[in-house]
């Protein structure tokens, strides 16, 4: 099973107006590894009293310990196991009439797309797990998703994020990377995990833009000057 994935996708600041970025994020595991995983994150829980789902929004001053014990953990494993990559969209810059059929949900899933493109590999199989998200067609991102990767999607569905701890995770990184793009917030409690995570990350903040080749932790700045 070593050449199967699971990959959990989240997204941060869609639909929020005053929010200049988009951020969708993906969590990749290895599939033979998730029982592990998510064996160790329940430990952690247990230890440090969190209850509840996890989410960028419910960021607590309590829960500053174990994001910390969490993402030293999840930085410990090999790329080759679990890695993270999100796509960040200068929503002032999307043409939607003239490249997207005036379609904001058509847009949604293209942008879903670039940031899946470049790590599906043709001699793996990917199982995608998106967090629910109303939709006018709920195949619609399936079957987007399936003509464009191909056949080594074997799988796509939207699950309750309060049911799957790793599209949690996920909500928890992209809405980090999300407060640092925007700067829309002032919650302390955040700014905290922020520093957190980016020296885990060995950086000075989430404002980089990291290369093609970065596989554990990667943040693509998709440059669309050619959509006006």
């Amino acid at each position: 099973m070593n050449n199967i994935y699971n990959i959990y996708c989240d997204e941060s600041y869609i639909d929020n107006p005053r929010a200049n970025f988009m951020i969708i994020g993906a969590l990749f595991v290895r599939r033979d590894e998730v029982p592990n995983i998510k064996n160790k994150i329940k430990e952690l829980q247990n230890r440090y009293y969190i209850r509840g789902e996890l989410k960028w929004v419910k960021t607590s001053k309590k829960s500053l310990k174990f994001y910390e014990e969490l993402f030293k953990y999840l930085f410990s494993l090999e790329a080759s196991v679990l890695c993270y990559k999100c796509i960040v969209v200068d929503k002032r810059e999307i043409n939607y009439k003239k490249y997207h059929n005036d379609d904001k949900e058509l847009a949604f899933y293209k942008f879903y797309y670039e940031l899946l493109r470049n790590k599906l590999e043709a001699d793996k199989n990917y199982y995608i797990f998106l967090d629910f998200r109303p939709s006018k067609s709920k195949q619609r991102i399936k079957e987007f998703l399936t003509i464009v990767c191909g056949n080594v999607i074997k799988h796509i569905q939207s699950y309750p994020s309060d049911n799957n701890i790793f599209i949690q995770i996920t909500d928890v990184i992209t809405g980090a990377i999300g407060f640092s793009k925007n700067k829309l917030g002032t919650s302390e409690n955040k700014k905290k995990l922020i520093s957190i995570l980016v020296k885990f990350l060995g950086k000075k903040d989430l404002e980089f833009c990291s290369p093609l080749n970065e596989e554990k932790f990667n943040i693509f700045c998709i440059i669309l000057g050619g959509n006006k």
